[in-house]
């Protein structure tokens, strides 16, 4: 059988025109995307030399042959690329976009703080100097009033005198100040709350983004005050953030214990006069590949390398544990530390600028479905192939129609695309062509316009054309991530569209030709183009059955044969201009390498 393939099909007219501008009305007439590629591709051309232009079309037999061989050889490379990267362990592809874990955490703060006019503390709030007292008396003298904590850390009570309370929780307070109440006065009791909160001012310094002295209040922490200071510049430490008091750090931050870890052990309030100082950035590390969150970290001082996989969330379940690269840099240069597992790098101190790498094991996933008998997702291992992918699911029912079968391969979905995107350059150069000139006469567009509009707008398939049938063929496919296999029900129909008196489908008979078909559709239609007839096979195949022998083919006709589940697609006839030419390729290109239109129905059911 000759395979008619989409890359050798694009016989192309080659006409001599000047570059000019396009009928104004036929633009008008064209769909408004087709028209603007149309406009922008010959205004393009129009910027050319006043030389004669002739509107070559890109995709003859040899360029177009080049073009995807070229784009064939290039995926090639990039995975032999790939492989040779992943065994040599060298010159990794570490994402270089990759982000410091933590950095833009102080962005959903506020920068700015206000004072707290009714502030709710938590008991351990420290009182001092600013802060005022709420105290309610109940009992034989009853009174509110509120108490300013004096310069002497003193609040003055009624009937009861100077009572210290700064330093003191604000539990405490309240325990003394009713102690006292209840000492002063029989059958008295006290209420106390804080009805206002000091003001403090403290230094942020260091590796703040806006360093300064900054007020706050008596109820802020180190959060608050870095906060307020526009978080941490680009050099600063997000693991070391100090709060320093009387020359001493009596508390430190390190924001990954809230982010990784949740812990919240901030206890300490600020006070006039104390410096929140943010130390600098040390060691970064970079994780990348098969972790949950692949990013930078910070580590500090003497932490181990298996700590960073414990900050990316742990290694995912596909990785390769046995294959997990470290690169340093040693004596001036990147070197590649051999690791035999993840385990081993808990002996490993981290250093600034190591990068870890975790492959994804070499496994891939392929689905199989249809007419097996265990459909679903298989997990396959390099270089198993197609007839293994069938193996796992149990093989074929004994329904299953092998010679339909469908599979959908990405690389395949590449080529296609890259296909139908010249094909469709082709088409915009050969519309300018004829609607600049007037070749024997006048001549109808539209036809060439829709197929035009629709080659633009069709997503691409990645169908591979495979004969299931031939075991050894089947073992030559190698199982991609992402395949997908589908393996149809036997279908005992053959499928009549197009320019015939009733389209649709009549039952398959064995050792009948196109003709037996087509005369069982009820004929052609007046205006049918039968001398150039498309049939689309059930594997995906696409031949061109002309019924008047061409001098130049090399097949008999007897050759094309018709399955069950063909369908055969009769186009409209065309003047003998370009426009037919240019519709040839467009049912040739639909019914078969692009897998549109049409070739969907070879895999409806009789229901």
């Amino acid at each position: 059988m000759k395979k008619i393939n989409l890359i050798f099909l694009m016989s192309l007219l080659i006409i001599s025109v000047s570059a000019q501008e396009l009928d104004e009305d036929f633009l008008n007439s064209l769909p408004d995307d087709v028209r603007k590629d149309l406009e922008n591709k010959n205004s393009l051309q129009g910027k050319n030399s006043q030389e004669t232009y002739r509107p070559y079309l890109y995709s003859s037999k040899l360029s177009q042959t080049e073009e995807l061989l070229s784009l064939k050889d290039r995926l090639e490379l990039d995975l032999l690329e790939l492989e040779r990267r992943l065994n040599s362990g060298n010159d990794l592809s570490i994402d270089k976009e990759l982000k410091l874990f933590g950095s833009d955490f102080f962005n959903t703060f506020q920068t700015s703080f206000m004072p707290i006019n009714e502030p709710n503390p938590d008991s351990g709030y420290t009182l001092d100097v600013g802060d005022v007292l709420k105290i309610q008396l109940v009992g034989q003298d009853e009174y509110i009033e509120e108490f300013n904590i004096n310069r002497d850390g003193s609040i003055n009570l009624p009937d009861v005198g100077k009572v210290i309370v700064a330093g003191l929780s604000l539990n405490e307070a309240s325990q003394l100040i009713k102690s006292k109440i209840n000492s002063a006065m029989i059958g008295a009791d006290a209420f106390i709350t804080l009805a206002e909160i000091r003001d403090v001012n403290i230094l942020v310094s260091g590796n703040a983004q806006n360093p300064g002295i900054y007020t706050l209040t008596g109820n802020s922490n180190i959060l608050h005050a870095i906060s307020a200071a526009g978080g941490i510049s680009e050099f600063g430490s997000i693991r070391e953030i100090n709060l320093i008091r009387d020359n001493s750090i009596i508390e430190s931050l390190d924001v990954y214990d809230l982010l990784i870890e949740g812990k919240y052990n901030l206890k300490k309030r600020l006070r006039s006069g104390d410096i929140i100082f943010v130390e600098s950035r040390k060691s970064i590390v970079t994780i990348d590949g098969a972790v949950y969150r692949p990013a930078k970290y910070e580590v500090l001082d003497k932490q181990n390398l298996f700590t960073i996989i414990e900050y990316a969330n742990g290694i995912k379940r596909t990785a390769d544990r046995e294959n997990i690269s470290l690169e340093r840099i040693l004596d001036g240069s990147l070197k590649t530390i051999p690791v035999r597992n993840d385990i081993q790098f808990k002996t490993i101190e981290a250093e600034d600028g190591d990068l870890i790498y975790v492959r994804e094991h070499p496994y891939r996933q392929a689905k199989i479905s249809g007419a097996v008998l265990k459909p679903g997702t298989y997990t396959m291992s390099p270089g198993e192939t197609l007839n293994d992918l069938i193996q796992k699911a149990g093989g074929y029912t004994d329904n299953a129609y092998q010679f339909g079968a469908i599979y959908i391969n990405e690389d395949a979905k590449l080529i296609n695309e890259k296909s139908k995107e010249i094909l469709y350059q082709e088409f915009l150069d050969n519309i300018i062509a004829v609607s600049q000139q007037n070749i024997g006469g006048s001549f109808d567009l539209a036809p060439i316009v829709k197929l035009t509009e629709e080659l633009k707008n069709t997503e691409t398939n990645g169908r591979v054309v495979v004969d299931l049938l031939d075991d050894s063929s089947i073992n030559l496919y190698t199982v991609k991530e992402g395949d997908d296999l589908f393996i149809p029900e036997k279908n005992n129909v053959v499928y009549v569209y197009g320019e015939i008196s009733s389209e649709g489908a009549v039952m398959y008979s064995s050792n009948e030709g196109i003709e037996y078909f087509i005369n069982k559709s009820g004929g052609f239609k007046k205006f049918a183009d039968n001398e150039s007839i498309y049939i689309l096979h059930p594997n995906g195949e696409s031949q061109l059955y002309r019924s008047k022998r061409n001098i130049f083919e090399n097949s008999p006709r007897s050759q094309v044969r018709v399955y069950p589940g063909s369908i055969i697609f009769v186009p409209k006839a065309l003047d003998e201009s370009a426009p037919r030419r240019l519709a040839a390729q467009a049912y040739v290109s639909i019914l078969g390498n692009l897998g549109i239109a049409l070739a969907s129905l070879s895999a409806i059911n009789d229901d």
